[in-house]
């Protein structure tokens, strides 16, 4: 179990998060129903740091060939919203959980999932309980919504905002359960392991046009943001991200944003 209580920096958050984080690229479903080739279709599945579980409706809405869907969070918040959001999707289960014991029997899961939450983990000890939960030749997704800063000037902006408030964070880095930042490699941890096989990897570029005000949503549901305003204060915090806005929104108060998300694939071997 992470003893650094990382899952707690998204106390208050979680309505914010539900509503303002982005959905995932339908081409994510696609991949993944391509890759997942087994006698019988996916049934079971199991979304694993889930947040308010945006990523785990649209799975099971995307493949209605998943019978159960567990939904697992650590954040009895951001598991509460998820577990609202969620009580009219049959089949979809809302578990207050971790990463690395999950709360699932042995070989239980055809799929299990991580949707920009494997960052936050022990990933060493998730990836056993991966391939624990696992069926025979079941499949573990790996997926992060990451911004194309290097093609934005706004998001380049953004990001020397952060990097300006936040200690020890800089672009291309990812919260981590110490409560540190650092790279995260899913692809080489991966084949490094003798558990899983056939990894893949898979990018989906895409955009998103939102207001300011949602915008504003966006970076109030960021763990980063919080760091933020502890250090440099909520008024500086405010001030700074209404000037971004004021740089580059369009004469009618919209953002273009730019997405990559980052798809890694792997089979547990038997």
């Amino acid at each position: 179990m992470n003893t650094h209580l990382t899952w707690r920096v998204y106390d208050g958050c979680a309505v914010d998060y539900d509503e303002y984080r982005p959905r995932y690229p339908g081409d994510v479903f696609i991949i993944l129903s391509r890759y997942h080739v087994m006698l019988a279709p996916l049934r079971s599945a199991a979304d694993v740091g889930a947040g308010t579980g945006i990523f785990s409706r649209q799975l099971i809405e995307s493949l209605p060939s998943i019978e159960v869907l567990t939904c697992i969070e650590a954040n009895s918040e951001m598991a509460a919203i998820a577990k609202k959001r969620s009580a009219n999707i049959r089949g979809l289960d809302v578990v207050v959980g971790f990463a690395e014991n999950l709360p699932l029997p042995d070989r239980s899961c055809d799929l299990v999932t991580a949707a920009t939450s494997a960052n936050w983990f022990d990933r060493p000890r998730f990836y056993e309980e991966a391939a624990r939960v696992l069926k025979p030749f079941g499949t573990l997704l790996l997926l992060q919504n990451n911004h194309r800063y290097w093609e934005s000037a706004f998001l380049d902006d953004f990001y020397s905002f952060q990097e300006r408030h936040i200690p020890g964070y800089s672009r291309g880095h990812y919260s981590n359960f110490t409560g540190g930042y650092g790279k995260a490699d899913f692809e080489a941890e991966l084949r490094s392991r003798p558990d899983l096989a056939a990894v893949e990897r898979h990018k989906v570029e895409w955009s998103q046009t939102v207001t300011a005000n949602q915008f504003r949503g966006y970076c109030y549901s960021m763990a980063h943001m919080k760091t933020a305003i502890d250090r440099s204060g909520a008024a500086a915090i405010s001030k700074e991200v209404d000037a971004l806005l004021g740089r580059h929104q369009d004469a009618s108060g919209h953002i273009a944003i730019e997405w990559l998300t980052d798809i890694v694939l792997s089979r547990v071997t038997s």
